[in-house]
């Protein structure tokens, strides 16, 4: 955690309201630009969340690497019903 609360004040940004985070504050919560957060409004105020994002279907297989020994195909063993095979 930070040990100094730095104060900041909140600034009309359209309809809305906007905050700057101070360099080291970002630094030591691991925020970057254009990072997704998600705002929830707890007890004490308002929490900031990091959102990790999904991975689409084609990015998990690309970054797919089987272990070693692993089967690589989609039917590695023998048919044991009335499946079709080649």
């Amino acid at each position: 955690m930070a040990s100094s609360r730095p104060r900041q004040a909140l600034r009309r940004w359209g309809n809305s309201l906007g905050v700057r985070l101070p360099a080291a504050i970002s630094r030591e919560a691991g925020l970057h630009d254009n990072q997704t957060v998600e705002l929830k409004v707890v007890t004490e105020g308002v929490l900031i969340r990091v959102v990790e994002p999904r991975l689409t279907l084609e990015e998990r297989l690309a970054a797919y690497a089987p272990m070693d020994g692993e089967p690589t195909e989609a039917m590695a063993w023998n048919p044991v019903g009335a499946e079709a095979s080649e």
